[in-house]
């Protein structure tokens, strides 16, 4: 009988130290606020801090719930004002979750942290009014950061999502202004994902490896003004060590890329109202660049092969540019400055040249190569003029210059080692 019960005391101390090795502090300050936890595992941590300084009672209603299964799990929460929702769900090991709402005051927002895997980090930080950001985690050694600011009380605040699955990810997400959203989606491996807006109803999303295999892609955007939309799209398609970045000044813009394969390069810039820049990258090593600075500008640039390269330059209102590259170190370069000019090139094959410069008004130039090592130049300076070049073959080379008011030229070249020099130009 001894024996047996000094085996029960034996266990029910064992069982007494298990629990206490898991610690939880909780500090509600003011009216009706809430805190739940529960620790399941092995030195598990959370700190809980309610109240609401500039309140004499402290904070009103609060809510904080945190969930703990595994080890060495952290989480922080403090929530200063009135009808903050914080919750945390871990699972795993030595993951660790900070939530901060507001700093002072701070009412109606919502962040929620859920973690599994290992070594996963997510710190949401949110003041003034009524945002909500949420985080999920699952792999290993994940990081998640979100920080939202409303810029003033009883405003619209806005939205952050980060999904994140495997290994090595990393997002951040920053907000200024009311009723922005901004979205991350990453899987595989060692994706970045960056993404700030300040301003108000402006949207930003990107996609990492989450359909498709791949990783150490890196996607950025940055958006001032109002009403702007950017998305960097590496998750459809099977992609690893590409970069997409994207900034937007002005209201309206749109900005969008998608990117195949490994090491394509894009960046986009547009200043300005109203502007659109559109790029697809499929391959291996292409590099795109586009940037805008007027209204109403449209750039549309496609690649699919190995290291072609392209630039956009639009200065103006109302230019539309086109370019289309399909092969291997094709090379095209379109500026275009004034009013309602339109280029549109496409290269097939390898080792092609083009180049388009516009400046004016109502210009028009085309070109199509189709072949290797052809060359184009267009050079457009005043209105409504028109130029037009088709190569096909190898090696064959052109040049039109067009100065002054509705010139029209058509070069058309088949075979190999063509070659033309045209000058139109107004009477003196």
């Amino acid at each position: 009988m001894k024996k047996f019960l000094l085996s029960v005391l034996f266990l029910s101390t064992a069982s007494l130290m298990f629990a206490q090795t898991n610690s939880s502090t909780v500090t509600s300050d003011g009216v009706d606020n809430t805190a739940t936890v529960l620790q399941v595992g092995l030195s598990n941590s959370s700190t809980i801090l309610q109240d609401g300084v500039m309140d004499p009672l402290g904070g009103v209603e609060n809510a904080a719930i945190v969930t703990q299964y595994g080890t060495t799990n952290t989480a922080d929460i403090a929530s200063h004002g009135d009808r903050n929702l914080a919750e945390i769900q871990q699972n795993g090991t030595d993951n660790t979750a900070t939530q901060l709402q507001g700093s002072g005051w701070a009412e109606d927002n919502s962040a929620y942290a859920e973690q599994f895997g290992a070594s996963n980090m997510s710190t949401q930080k949110q003041f003034w009014d009524n945002n909500t950001a949420e985080v999920f985690q699952n792999g290993t050694a994940n990081t998640a950061t979100q920080i939202q600011k409303t810029m003033t009380n009883a405003a619209p605040g806005s939205y952050a999502f980060a999904e994140q699955f495997d290994e090595g990810n990393v997002s951040f997400q920053k907000q200024k202004g009311q009723e922005n959203e901004a979205y991350v989606y990453q899987a595989e491996y060692f994706n970045d994902a960056y993404q700030k807006q300040i301003g108000n109803v402006n949207y930003a999303i990107i996609y990492q490896n989450d359909l498709s295999l791949g990783g150490f892609n890196l996607g950025e955007q940055i958006q001032k003004g109002n009403a702007n939309y950017a998305e960097i799209d590496q998750g459809w398609f099977d992609t690893a060590f590409n970069a997409a970045y994207q900034e937007q000044i002005g209201n309206e813009n749109y900005a969008y890329v998608i990117q195949e394969g490994t090491l394509n390069l894009s960046g986009q810039y547009q200043e300005g109202n109203l502007n659109v820049s559109s790029t697809s990258q499929s391959g291996l090593g292409n590099v795109s660049g586009t940037a805008q600075f007027g209204l109403e500008n449209e750039a549309y640039t496609s690649q699919i092969g190995t290291t072609n390269v392209s630039g956009i330059l639009q200065i103006g209102e109302r230019n539309m540019a086109t370019v289309a590259q399909d092969g291997t170190v094709n090379v095209n370069g379109v500026y275009q400055e004034g009013m309602d000019n339109t280029a549109t090139s496409t290269q097939v094959g390898i080792g092609n040249l083009d180049g388009i410069a516009q400046v004016g008004s109502l210009n028009v130039a085309l070109n199509e190569q189709m072949g290797s090592l052809n060359a184009n130049g267009i050079l457009q300076i005043g209105v409504g003029n028109d130029a037009t070049t088709f190569q096909t073959g190898i090696g064959n080379f052109n040049t039109t210059e067009q100065y002054g008011a509705g010139h029209t030229h058509t070069t058309t070249q088949t075979g190999n080692g063509n070659m033309a020099t045209i000058v139109q130009m107004d009477t003196p």
